[in-house]
């Protein structure tokens, strides 16, 4: 009985999961995020924002991939949270108080950026 119990148990987690999976959606956001400060930045952030599941960063062309639950949160509501961190999002222009926080280098045009990987600002 314990055994056929379990595997109920492992049924229902497993299709949980997969439920969970099914109620994601991935949107791949343009950034004008330039090094490794803003790279920490974002992840130290972004998967945090309500309904964000999970992000990355590609750095050599500032482009965020962010996985979200659609009923929990809308993309204009991430790109206005990643606008809230100083950065462009798509269409989203940076929030300029927050922007103007940021260190020199992670304010400046990409190719630009004076900022160097072991770095520390």
């Amino acid at each position: 009985m314990k055994k056929y119990f379990l595997m109920l148990v492992l049924v229902v987690a497993v299709s949980g999961v997969k439920a969970q999976q099914k109620n994601k959606e991935t949107i791949v956001i343009q950034t004008n995020g330039v090094c490794e400060m803003c790279e920490k930045r974002f992840m130290d952030n972004v998967p945090y924002f309500k309904g964000v599941t999970d992000c990355k960063y590609e750095a050599s062309t500032s482009k965020l991939t962010v996985i979200y639950q659609p009923k929990k949160t809308t993309v204009e509501q991430i790109r206005q949270g990643i606008s809230k961190l100083g950065y462009d999002a798509d269409t989203v222009k940076a929030d300029q108080t927050a922007r103007a926080k940021l260190p020199a280098c992670c304010r400046a045009d990409k190719g630009k950026s004076s900022c160097h990987p072991n770095s520390h600002h």
